[in-house]
Parts: C-alpha cells; sequence; structure tokens
C-alpha cells in the first residue's frame, strides 16, 4: 500500500486558514446562535474535524501545486 501523499508547506497553510475559518464560525455561533456554551466533546470534535478537513483541503490543492510544477522548479534552484 502506498503512502498518503502529504506537502507540508501547503498543510500548515491550510490548516492555518481553517482553525481561523473553525473559530470564526464557533464565534458566531456562540453569540449570534441558540448555542450557550461549547462541552468538552465539542472541543475535541472540532480539533479532530479541523485537523481532517485541512488534509482533505490540502488533498485538494496538491494536484494544482504538482500540475505547476512548482515542486520541481524548486528541486532544480536548489541544486544550483
Amino acid at each position: 500500500m502506498r503512502r498518503l501523499p502529504f506537502v507540508g508547506r501547503i498543510f500548515w497553510k491550510t490548516l492555518a486558514v481553517v482553525v481561523i475559518l473553525v473559530a470564526a464560525a464557533w464565534w458566531i455561533v456562540l453569540h449570534f446562535g441558540f448555542y450557550e456554551k461549547m462541552t468538552p466533546a465539542d472541543y475535541g470534535g472540532t480539533v479532530i474535524s479541523t485537523i481532517l478537513f485541512a488534509y482533505l483541503v490540502h488533498l485538494w490543492l496538491l494536484p494544482a501545486e504538482i500540475l505547476r510544477g512548482d515542486d520541481k522548479d524548486r528541486e532544480e534552484h536548489d541544486d544550483h
């Protein structure tokens, strides 16, 4: 079985954006919705879901990086 693809420079940027969006969504829900406060299950579920969603978005963005050839160009520049 092949390893799952992972490109750290894309994943960490994606995770940062997803964390900001999730925090904003929770703020909106807590301040304008009927949800009064987060439960311990909300914290755990949010952390797990955020990481998984960031990885899925990373996979979605990954082919665009490969098709543009950014990885090949970077390797060529590092060698010279």
